[in-house]
């Protein structure tokens, strides 16, 4: 893996830390919480996050963006330990793609990224909007603990929360 993809790995860490710091705080019964209409619960929130991580990994993987070959269940929405389990293991999958991956296939790699509307992205574009879409549910996730009048985890200090 070269700098520029360490980099990027880096930001990345930051930032879904910053959601798993959330998770692990809740207990179970506040997975169930939802701030409104179509936005899911709190713990459909960390579910969607955990399968569209997948669904990047695996277009790494395939070199293009298509519907996640690997399901999760809905019901693990309602348990922090299963979501807990399934984040950790997504990181370790996405990691393991991009360190076992040589340097210079990956800087050739091209995604298809039709799936998505878009034509095709490059791996730094493909990490980019990885972030980019972990972030926004950063978003989400402070409207739901400003709603519930939660704390943040130290981690979110940076954010000035």
């Amino acid at each position: 893996m070269n700098t520029r993809i360490k980099g990027q790995i880096e930001g990345w860490k930051f930032i879904q830390n910053l959601a798993f710091d959330v998770l692990k705080m809740l207990p179970d019964e506040q997975l169930d919480f939802t701030v409104g209409k179509n936005m899911g619960t709190l713990g459909e929130q960390f579910r969607h996050i955990i399968r569209v991580r997948t669904q990047y990994t695996e277009a790494i993987e395939n070199n293009k963006v298509a519907d996640t070959i690997e399901k999760i269940d809905p019901n693990v929405a309602r348990s922090k330990t299963k979501l807990l389990k399934l984040w950790e293991m997504a990181n370790q999958r996405l990691l393991s793609v991009l360190e076992n991956t040589d340097s210079e296939a990956l800087e050739k790699k091209i995604i298809d990224w039709t799936h998505w509307g878009i034509e095709s992205m490059n791996i730094h574009g493909h990490l980019n909007a990885l972030m980019d879409h972990e972030n926004l549910h950063n978003g989400q996730l402070i409207v739901y603990l400003r709603t519930m009048d939660l704390k943040f985890p130290k981690s979110w200090k940076s954010w000035g929360l």
